[in-house]
């Protein structure tokens, strides 16, 4: 009986051991004025860059037939907007090592609160790290569920991948939803909306997945670049009938950002727009939240045809990778090798930076244990003496 009662109250405590957050923790709270220290994503750079497929701004064109350049896309509902937003390469990743990737810098990204507090980064810094977890979290999370076509329920059905509470941080388990909206939304959105930019949610119609990782140096940069191809795109925003302003349902997630959605979200609007529709956007008398595109930004959906385009892109050389990841390399193995050395490459660069000194280089991890020691100088010491047990 006492060893059951030991068990029950190991579990209890096991299960308690993780906070959940209902408002920003006094972990995530605070920020230094101090510069000096910047997490490196070089390993996720070197993911993304390979991984995603940067198709530019958005010419506002819509598609005439099931075919675009290098690709075909099927079953499409919205040619509006089929022929936008940067691509991913989710049929190519999930037949390589690549994809264990994503989920090693993500649980590497969980331990930075280990090495150094994150109330000790700036706030650029600090944004930058949130949005790279958010966003690796979530494409691992739907590489996990490839192949799919459609990510409305995968995202707001019964077993939603935004409240899966799989992230722990500072010992907190995080949803994604509670990223964007009690942490990132709630510190950093209040007075700067354009954060809404930087969360990717696998499918046509959310904001981009870069082919870089965010960087605290020129965060907002990034984020202005998002917004600005976001707002002049179909699936940002259209005018129809020339006084009929339609805008996307992803800015019903923002929503909070926004004290008079419709008023502030106008001025947002006209603020990011370009040329005529600058002007469109302010005089027109209607508004709808009416724009959605639930696709996933896969290069070549589940079913692929390859155009005469695709050996010249990027998603060219991923492809190599994937079928030759297992190729031996030199003169007996059958192939070049040259996806092996790619994948192995990736892979080395993964390890080297979480296991030897995760995301700080040793001259950073100086600058934080010098950081470190100033902190206990100044909290002082306290000293503990046992209790007479009369007192």
């Amino acid at each position: 009986m006492f060893k059951q009662l030991l068990l029950i109250a190991f579990t209890f405590c096991s299960l308690s051991s993780y906070a959940k957050i209902n408002e920003l923790p006094e972990e995530f709270s605070d920020f230094s004025l101090n510069r000096d220290i910047k997490i490196s994503y070089e390993d996720l750079d070197n993911l993304l860059e390979m991984t995603v497929i940067d198709m530019g701004m958005s010419d506002r064109s819509s598609r005439k037939s099931q075919s675009s350049i290098g690709t075909r896309m099927k079953s499409h509902r919205n040619n509006d907007t089929a022929l936008e937003a940067n691509r991913f390469f989710f049929e190519g990743v999930t037949k390589s090592e690549i994809k264990d990737g994503f989920h090693k810098i993500r649980v590497s990204l969980e331990k930075v609160p280990s090495e150094v507090s994150l109330n000790d980064l700036s706030l650029d810094e600090q944004l930058a790290y949130w949005l790279n977890l958010y966003n690796t979290a979530m494409v691992e999370k739907l590489i996990e569920h490839y192949p799919i076509r459609d990510t409305e329920d995968l995202l707001f059905g019964d077993d939603s991948i935004l409240e899966d509470e799989f992230l722990t941080v500072a010992g907190y388990k995080l949803s994604l939803n509670d990223i964007q909206h009690k942490i990132v939304f709630e510190k950093f959105g209040k007075k700067k909306p354009i954060v809404m930019y930087g969360f990717y949610q696998g499918n046509i119609g959310s904001p981009n997945l870069r082919d870089e990782a965010y960087k605290g140096s020129k965060v907002y940069h990034q984020l202005v670049e998002n917004g600005e191809e976001f707002v002049n795109s179909n699936r940002g925003m259209q005018i129809k009938r020339k006084n009929r302003l339609y805008v996307s349902k992803y800015y019903e997630q923002a929503e909070s950002l926004f004290s008079d959605f419709e008023s502030d979200l106008r001025e947002h609007l006209e603020d990011y727009a370009e040329g005529q529709m600058k002007s469109d956007v302010k005089y027109a008398k209607r508004f709808k939240v009416d724009i959605e595109d639930w696709s996933i930004t896969d290069l070549y959906g589940t079913d692929r045809d390859y155009g005469g385009s695709a050996s010249t892109n990027p998603a060219a050389m991923l492809n190599a990778v994937v079928s030759n990841s297992a190729v031996p390399i030199g003169p007996e193995g059958s192939g070049s090798g040259i996806g092996a050395v790619n994948v192995s490459h990736i892979t080395d660069s993964i390890m080297m930076r979480t296991m030897d000194f995760g995301r700080f280089s040793p001259e950073m991890l100086e600058k934080i244990k010098k950081l470190n020691l100033k902190r206990q100088d100044n909290s002082g010491s306290v000293e503990i003496k046992d209790l007479d047990s009369n007192n």
